[in-house]
């Protein structure tokens, strides 16, 4: 079912149904399961635990919040020694301190459990946007490939994308069903997590614009109002608790060297990594990456998808290339997640399953050669 081309907003494809297949559950348990093979296996032969190996990199980072909460002030200097948790929002931390401190678990047990619930959420919640925008032979197909998606294993660890994914499905759902006070409050909640939040920002903007200008109510403008709310009461924290207004941008420029530079270091680093045999796998796994999304870009445009959908799908994708970080590259797109919906539905249900079933291998080792290099991190 293709939705009208010119239908509000709130109209577009069947109602969703109140219940989620059991598809859903079942394609992200085994996805899932995957990764925690994985991880086992990584343990093994690194001689890690397996809690270790699940909070590796930013796992790290956000676990110190939980222990310490945030420092006082910007470190000096360039590179590794000016790093701190700054960098990182509070949203996810936050919830896995208050779990981890009412439950009495670990907290890096309550960071796994965060991000599988989140994830088990945003499968859930992506199958009913999949439906509200197609059906649900579409959607079902839509949350195969999601579950198994090459850098989907992060929702297995002690970071904070599955908790942005799920807020940012309810937020996009929201602004489908022109629920402008949900759609405003879950991307604010997400502005606490991640900084792509923006992207919900401006999409909430643009629904509402569109709706006020079919309807002259300016109800709709809630949205954007509230949108940018949660990010704005993290960098406004640092500004008072370091008395430097620029602390967050400081750290990760100086830090990690994130800057918006449009992606002459992404450039740089794939072309550097490109003759090294310990590097193909990463340069394979970018060119892949790159290759599905723009299949998957010009298969949402020409479906004629909701503006505010395309607009943040846009601003995720410019945000992860156009920035420095491309080893995160593939982690930083599965918020386009909305560029699924079109792919699946041009797919038969085998062609689905041969897809996911190729994606989850790439998964699994896309993990297992990160989790054992001393140079690559997600």
């Amino acid at each position: 079912m293709t939705p009208a081309v010119n239908a509000p907003v709130g109209s577009l494809g069947a109602p969703a149904p109140r219940t989620v297949p059991s598809i859903a559950v079942s394609a992200y348990l085994l996805s899932r399961s995957a990764t925690f093979i994985t991880a086992a296996g990584i343990a093994l032969i690194s001689g890690r635990s397996i809690g270790g190996v699940l909070s590796l990199w930013d796992g790290g980072w956000y676990l110190s919040i939980v222990r310490d909460g945030y420092p006082s002030f910007v470190l000096p200097g360039v590179g590794v020694a000016s790093q701190s948790s700054i960098a990182f929002f509070p949203g996810y931390p936050l919830l896995v301190r208050t779990l981890s401190e009412h439950l009495g678990i670990s907290p890096v047990f309550a960071g796994c459990s965060v991000s599988l619930l989140a994830g088990l959420g945003a499968t859930a919640a992506l199958w009913h946007l999949a439906v509200r925008l197609s059906d649900e032979e579409t959607a079902d197909k839509t949350v195969v490939l999601f579950a198994f998606l090459p850098s989907a294993f992060v929702m297995s660890m002690v970071y904070a994308d599955a908790l942005f994914l799920v807020l940012a499905v309810c937020c996009l759902i929201a602004l489908i069903d022109e629920r402008w006070l949900t759609a405003g409050g879950t991307a604010a909640a997400a502005g606490l997590v991640r900084p792509t939040a923006v992207a919900l920002t401006i999409a909430c903007a643009w629904a509402a614009i569109v709706a006020v200008r079919r309807t002259g109510r300016w109800r709709a403008m809630i949205a954007p109002a509230i949108a940018p709310a949660g990010a704005l009461l993290y960098l406004g924290y640092i500004w008072i608790h370091t008395g430097d207004a620029f602390a967050f941008f400081e750290v990760q420029n100086r830090g990690w060297g994130n800057r918006i530079d449009i992606g002459a270091a992404n450039v740089r680093a794939v072309l550097r990594h490109f003759g090294e045999r310990r590097s193909t796998f990463f340069v394979a796994m970018i060119a892949i990456v790159v290759g599905g999304l723009g299949v998957g870009f010009w298969f949402l445009v020409c479906w004629r998808t909701p503006g505010f959908i395309i607009a943040y799908v846009s601003i995720v994708i410019g945000l992860s290339f156009l920035g420095s970080n491309p080893m995160s590259i593939p982690r930083f797109l599965l918020a386009a997640f909305p560029l699924l919906i079109p792919i699946a539905r041009r797919l038969s249900a085998r062609s689905t399953l041969a897809l996911a079933a190729t994606c989850g291998a790439l998964m699994g080792t896309l993990f297992f050669v990160i989790g054992l290099s001393p140079t690559l991190s997600p």
